[in-house]
């Protein structure tokens, strides 16, 4: 059985109102099965994706839907490993079907297959770095406010344990420019600065940060460059060579719609050298002998991957489900998907700056937001008000709560949204206020 929803499938169930998996042979996405009309086209990437009838999902900063044909990929990789351990192995875990693997990825992402390893997401990479960095007491950190806590606890925590300092830039307010947030950056740096850390996407408010200036700022000042990428596969378009930082990691479970726990790490070969990894299971990638002092071989591994992606064998089955995913984005176009995101937030900040006594904390600079937007409303419990949206009527939008004043609400949109969810979610917001 194929589990993923084909073009033809598609347009006829548009004529039964039923949105069944094909039975048909092959399971690739690929651009002949996306439909070329735009409402069509959206309709069916949602088709793909598994959701509950009549939900209106707009959290996907919270969680994707994971791919159909993924999710099934997934339970059949399951019961073949379970079948025949050993022959698994030798076909999924070996260097070349890794390399693949990765090189399919860093194909999407704008990486070098040997730079990336493959992690159960952002947080992962993050730690990794943080915990990897032979960073010194009296050494600085700068982050900011408003990164998620994924993003900010580790490095908080290697304050603890090794005595750095981690200084968060204020980012209160809504930024006007891309210029005024490196400017805070750059009023916070030090002599003791090491570490430049902060978010593609922010979580708390959408801002899309200016990754290329920032990271050229690290440059310029010698600093190590960490980018936490959890939310901009699959919403924006970039390239992450393009971006100059040192490392970049990045979470596939959100916009990407691949299993729920895989992402990626990406570092350069000049930071691979100055990041230990985190968890090792034979010397592969760190050191070139094994415990009895025997050369040891890393028999062709990509770099990455042999050095920091040690546990992602037990992952195996999932890993394998990104490819299907990418394989949807590209089937329906990643410029169109980036354009459809846009379309579809730019009329959700539209509707939600008409409803009474609320701001906005997303940027309206064109460069500064993208798929998600917050919004605040004076005097409500923010977090009763989006319970009473999902209990009542089932819409699903994210509950912001960092920091004092920082409550909020999110939408945040994927292509596969439609203008009538948001309608449903506005409509349904003016009852309540």
């Amino acid at each position: 059985m194929n589990h993923r929803v084909s073009r033809r499938d598609f347009l006829g169930a548009l004529g039964t109102g039923s949105l069944l998996p094909a039975v048909a042979a092959g399971q690739a996405f690929s651009a002949v099965d996306a439909p070329t009309v735009s409402r069509d086209l959206w309709a069916w990437m949602r088709a793909q994706l598994v959701l509950e009838p009549g939900l209106a999902w707009l959290d996907t900063a919270g969680f994707g839907p994971v791919v159909r044909a993924a999710m099934a990929q997934g339970f059949r990789t399951r019961e073949r490993q379970s079948e025949d351990f050993a022959a698994f192995e030798a076909e999924a875990t070996n260097a070349d079907a890794i390399r693949r693997r990765l090189a399919d990825l860093g194909d999407f992402i704008g990486a070098a297959t040997d730079d990336i390893a493959f992690t159960s997401g952002a947080d992962e990479g993050l730690n990794i770095v943080a915990h990897g960095l032979d960073l010194q007491p009296g050494d600085e950190v700068v982050t900011t406010t408003q990164d998620r806590p994924g993003a900010i606890y580790p490095w908080l925590l290697a304050a603890r344990r090794r005595g750095i300092t981690v200084t968060q830039v204020a980012l209160a307010g809504v930024a006007q420019s891309p210029d005024v947030i490196v400017g805070r950056f750059v009023s916070a740096l030090s002599a003791k600065t090491r570490v430049l850390a902060f978010a593609h996407v922010q979580a708390t408010d959408g801002t899309v940060m200016p990754v290329r200036e920032l990271c050229a700022l690290a440059r310029s000042k010698a600093l190590f460059s960490v980018v936490d990428g959890a939310l901009a596969p699959g919403m924006l378009e970039y390239r992450v060579a393009d971006l100059g930082c040192d490392a970049y990691a990045l979470s596939c479970h959100h916009w990407l719609n691949a299993p729920y726990g895989t992402g990626a790490l990406v570092l350069t070969r000049e930071a691979r050298a100055r990041v230990w990894p985190l968890a090792v299971v034979e010397p592969s990638g760190w050191q070139t002998n094994d415990r009895t002092g025997a050369a040891f071989s890393m028999a062709g591994a990509p770099e990455a991957q042999a050095r920091y992606g040690a546990l992602t064998r037990y992952r195996t089955p999932d890993l394998q489900g990104i490819g299907l995913a990418l394989e949807l984005q590209r089937a329906a176009s990643r410029s169109r998907v980036a354009s459809r995101i846009l379309e579809l937030a730019t009329s959700a900040r539209r509707q939600l700056a008409a409803l009474p006594g609320v701001e906005l904390l997303t940027p309206s600079h064109p460069s500064l937001y993208a798929g998600i937007v917050s919004a605040r409303f004076a005097g409500r419990d923010h977090a009763a008000l989006v319970k009473s949206l999902a209990d009542e009527d089932r819409i699903v939008v994210g509950h912001v709560a960092q920091g004092p004043g920082s409550e909020a609400i999110r939408l945040s949109l994927h292509a596969g949204n439609d203008l009538d969810e948001i309608d449903r979610c506005i409509n349904a917001l003016r009852r309540r206020l």
